[in-house]
């Protein structure tokens, strides 16, 4: 019997494809988790589904933090499961989104990763658990991929020149380079923040488009075409380039809202050529 008082076969059936990832024990525990998630997604903790499932807390304790199981198989199998449904499956108009999310933590003390950072829900700081994340996004579908958790320099040993450290920049590039070849997409997305030099590089040596803001107050290396010299210049200046010296590479497009109907904001400028 479930938390909802009866099993819950489509649940049930859904959850055996990852039966190869647990032992019977872990398995069953498993089962308990995605049950308790179901009762209440919101406002979770170990607590709260020890509560919904009326099992032992410690068990969940230990399923968390002691248990031995793999993530990466996990990971795999939802994936897999996502790519061969029809109605689920990554399409090529899709686009493969990349940004980071946080995690409140404002009472934590010796949680690992949690520290006073930006929080991108809260938009603005405060003591949180950060995770860089990809997710697949199109007109008719979206779904997470993977996220990977950012440990802030203080985490390590001689910060930032301790080489397990990564940046978020180096975490995208690694969730770019995961997902570029396995899943189908027409081009990468994020804000201005992720728009790093190393980061447009990286997906333009790899044939990739990419879609982002730049902001007013960045400068933009490239051939110059009235002074005939590579040097930097502002957004501003690069607009009035583009449209005087680089008109047939510009593409106009229109996006439309999911109602079918176009937003006030939808308009906006492709330039096809290389970052």
């Amino acid at each position: 019997m479930s938390i909802f008082g009866a099993n819950i076969p489509l649940l049930n059936k859904f959850l055996k494809n990852f039966a190869s990832c647990f032992t019977k024990k872990q398995m069953a525990m498993f089962t308990l988790v995605i049950y308790a998630l179901f009762k209440d997604y919101k406002r979770n903790s170990l607590d709260a589904m020890a509560k919904a499932t009326h099992t032992d807390y410690q068990k969940f304790q230990y399923f968390f933090s002691d248990s031995k199981w793999d993530i990466q198989a996990i990971k795999r199998t939802r994936l897999e499961i996502i790519q061969k449904q029809r109605t689920t499956a990554p399409t090529k108009d899709g686009l493969l989104a990349i940004d980071d999310t946080g995690c409140p933590k404002p009472f934590a003390k010796k949680t690992e990763g949690a520290k006073w950072q930006y929080c991108g829900p809260l938009k603005t700081k405060e003591v949180c658990n950060v995770g860089v994340a990809a997710a697949f996004a199109s007109q008719a579908k979206h779904f997470p991929i993977d996220i990977i958790p950012y440990l802030p320099a203080s985490e390590f040993p001689r910060g930032e020149k301790n080489p397990q450290f990564k940046d978020k920049i180096q975490i995208a590039i690694e969730l770019f380079d995961l997902y570029a070849e396995s899943i189908d997409f027409s081009g990468t997305v994020f804000d201005s923040w992720y728009a790093a030099a190393r980061f447009l590089k990286h997906i333009h040596e790899k044939g990739k488009i990419f879609y982002s803001e730049m902001k007013s107050n960045r400068n933009i290396f490239m051939y110059h075409p009235v002074k005939k010299i590579h040097c930097c210049i502002k957004p501003d200046e690069l607009v009035t380039l583009i449209k005087k010296h680089y008109w047939d590479k510009i593409k106009y497009v229109k996006f439309k809202t999911t109602d079918g109907s176009e937003s006030p904001f939808s308009r906006g400028l492709f330039v096809r050529g290389k970052a």
